[in-house]
């Protein structure tokens, strides 16, 4: 009994089908006969001028036409509702199989339209930062920078580009080859921070006097194409109480973008060799 189910399903669907062509078939015939005369009512009318019968034998064509196409559509209607349940559990299936392919191609889109970064720039995606080397459909190459010393650590990062709708994009390069960098120098609240700040500022002064004028020139070509105040490209320390008993004194230097580390590093050697190293936590 079981086995000879699918044999009457398969015959009923034949069945089916074989109706649904002799139907069709009939409807074109039928068309086909309705064309023919009322053709030849038209064309042998002498009521009708040329211009009318031209226009009476168009018009019947397509009435013809779009008659057959609701037609078969009303002849196939099962048929073609089961095509179209095939064919959306397909596109689901599509778009499911294909979510992260999607987000990365749309991903590229993104970054293209929106401008986000360029090969060059040097960016940070999430928790990855690093230079721009390559850029493509699906992915975003990095050459990657060390989070605390800034330095390139060697290694090539491949992020994809679906991470573009997730994640913000943090671009250094607006300004060309030069940043405002900024790092942290504790110290103990009871000492004199005044005597910290002025030495900071000073070896900050110093260590940007080589870039300086660049990087100005940089920064008013950058505000001139974005239609922004000119960023300021001076050295700066401020103050931010982090616990009650500490103080940081928090150095902004102007730097290129590649020797930031450099700028750091001279800032703080200079600052612990000039005898305020009694003032540091």
């Amino acid at each position: 009994m079981s086995s000879a189910l699918p044999l009457l399903q398969s015959y009923l669907s034949d069945r089916t089908t074989l109706a649904d062509a002799l139907a069709s078939v009939a409807l074109l015939l039928t068309l086909l006969v309705v064309r023919y005369s009322l053709g030849k009512l038209i064309a042998h009318n002498p009521n009708f001028t040329l211009e009318q019968r031209r226009r009476w034998q168009v018009t019947l064509r397509n009435s013809l036409i779009g008659a057959f196409i609701i037609g078969l559509v009303v002849v196939w209607a099962s048929e073609l509702h089961a095509l179209l349940v095939s064919l959306a559990a397909f596109a689901v299936a599509l778009v499911v199989a294909g979510k992260e392919v999607i987000l990365c191609v749309s991903g590229a889109m993104l970054r293209s339209g929106g401008q986000l970064y360029v090969v060059g720039d040097r960016i940070q995606i999430g928790e990855h930062r690093g230079s721009v080397v390559d850029t493509n459909l699906f992915s975003t190459t990095l050459i990657e920078d060390d989070a605390e010393s800034h330095q390139r650590t060697g290694r090539a990062i491949a992020i994809p580009n679906s991470l573009l709708w997730n994640h913000a994009v943090v671009r250094d390069s607006l300004m060309g080859d030069f940043i405002m960098h900024q790092f942290s120098v504790p110290i103990d609240c009871g000492k004199d921070w005044r005597v910290a700040e002025a030495r900071l500022l000073e070896l900050a002064r110093e260590a940007c006097a080589s870039c300086k004028g660049a990087m100005m020139a940089s920064a008013r070509e950058m505000a001139e194409r974005h239609a922004l105040e000119i960023p300021v490209a001076e050295p700066l320390v401020t103050l931010q109480l982090k616990e009650a008993d500490k103080l940081v004194l928090i150095v902004h230097v102007p730097a290129e973008a590649n020797r930031r580390h450099n700028a750091e590093q001279y800032i703080l050697r200079g600052y612990m060799t000039s005898g305020t190293e009694q003032s540091t936590v």
